[in-house]
């Protein structure tokens, strides 16, 4: 297999999101400007082996099962969440509040770990979705801590997305450079509708920018100056264990380094 096949193969899988979880063969090859023989031939041996599946009924395509038995083995490797999980779990009786665990992939925020609140507000069914570092405390608390190069270019595609999150270049980088004053940052309605979050964020043995840790919770609900220290102390622990794992992720080596 060439390397150009191996190319278009994982564009494909890339394809599907929490956004866009099924493809039909056409719109498929039409996004991807790709022969439809072409992606017909790649689904199928996905499918043969169990990365996609193909609803019977819709005849549109799925990522497959397999998937699944990969990502418990990069998640029994990483041992990540299983370390932090007791300590997301204090911070969501502390706070009585959802918690959530964002990491650094690829030059976007990933929800990797959520901790649930007992009361009435879910997160569920965001773990694992990918979103831009300009949408919501979780993903800028990161993007301040990125190097001028990726936070411009970054930034840049958003403003060509016409994202609601950035009103202009100017105010979106004034935003950055407050949250690396005073470690955190504070939004309201980012993320999700009527939910507000308070985040801070996290760093590797190296001092670079890892992902961030945040408290999240209904916009009538939470006080993030009343939950800001209790977030603040259980970030020096996550810490403390980042500094001591190899962490998996795509990151790109131009970060600024935490002084």
């Amino acid at each position: 297999m060439s390397s150009k096949t191996v190319y278009k193969a994982i564009d494909i899988l890339d394809s599907f999101t929490c956004e866009t979880p099924t493809w039909g063969l056409r719109e498929l090859a039409r996004k991807l400007e790709m022969s439809h023989t072409i992606v017909h031939r790649i689904l199928s041996t996905f499918e043969e082996r169990g990365y996609v599946f193909r609803n019977p009924n819709t005849q549109k395509y799925e990522l497959g099962i397999k998937l699944l038995e990969l990502s418990k083995v990069v998640e029994e490797n990483l041992k990540l969440p299983e370390l932090i999980h007791p300590i997301m779990k204090k911070l969501a009786l502390e706070t009585e509040e959802s918690i959530v665990l964002t990491m650094l992939d690829n030059n976007e925020g990933l929800f990797v770990k959520i901790i649930e609140s007992k009361q009435q507000v879910r997160f569920a069914e965001s773990v694992g979705k990918r979103s831009p570092l300009y949408v919501g405390a979780s993903h800028k608390v990161i993007l301040a801590y990125m190097s001028p190069e990726i936070q411009n270019r970054i930034i840049d595609l958003g403003i060509e997305r016409d994202a609601p999150q950035l009103k202009s270049k100017e105010k979106i980088i004034e935003t950055l450079e407050s949250i690396r004053k005073q470690g955190w940052f504070y939004t309201t309605a980012e993320t999700f509708q009527d939910v507000s979050a308070v985040a801070v964020p996290l760093f590797d043995s190296n001092g670079k920018i890892f992902g961030s840790i945040s408290v999240a919770g209904p916009s009538y609900r939470l006080d993030h100056k009343k939950v800001l220290p209790i977030l603040q102390k259980y970030q020096l622990d996550i810490d403390s264990i980042l500094n001591k794992i190899s962490i998996p992720t795509r990151r790109n080596p131009n970060m600024i380094k935490l002084i």
